[in-house]
């Protein structure tokens, strides 16, 4: 079993236990109370609005739409790429990767959800045209594995943290050659 599988299998069984979880096949779609804030979370509702921002900002290649979907005070953590704060910034982001990557396509494996929290297993993949997080364009397809966790607020998402396969990501360049990647 590879490491991101252990990882998914992990977050599931974490999300299975703790009872109400959703999944992207049709089972319940029912509201629940989240623990911490004692009122109703339309989970079936938090699932569109993640699964609309992937569509519309990451598969329709509109980067400066992220802000429709997320909240002003926003935070994307990575422990790869680091942490950016602030709707604007965010949508930066975002508009700096599908523009390095202009065919970037995000294929979603699994989806589960509980609460305000969404989580999202999935693969991206498309040819890196222009320069992305310090690597420069490289004309190479490219394509990693992805656990992003988002947490909504009010229907728009307010924090995500993104687990990217970013060594996946530089092998497929070439700028690195990690050792156990053939």
């Amino acid at each position: 079993m590879k490491q991101w599988q252990r990882a998914a299998l992990v977050t599931t069984l974490a999300l299975a236990t703790a009872g109400g979880v959703t999944m992207a096949n049709g089972a319940a779609n029912a509201q629940e109370n989240h623990p911490s804030h004692g009122r109703p979370a339309n989970v079936a509702a938090n699932k569109r609005v993640v699964l609309a921002f992937m569509q519309d900002v990451l598969n329709g290649h509109h980067g400066d739409r992220a802000v429709r979907y997320l909240t002003p005070g926003m935070t994307w953590h990575s422990g790869t790429v680091g942490t950016v704060t602030g709707r604007d910034n965010v949508a930066g982001l975002m508009t700096s990767v599908v523009t390095s990557i202009p065919d970037l396509h995000t294929e979603v494996k699994d989806i589960f959800a509980q609460g305000d929290k969404v989580v999202v297993r999935l693969v991206v993949s498309g040819t890196q045209t222009g320069p992305l997080l310090g690597v420069p364009a490289s004309g190479r397809h490219v394509q990693w594995d992805a656990i992003d966790l988002y947490h909504l607020h009010n229907g728009k998402i307010s924090e995500e943290w993104a687990g990217e396969d970013y060594v996946a990501f530089l092998n497929d360049t070439g700028a690195y050659k990690a050792p156990w990647i053939a």
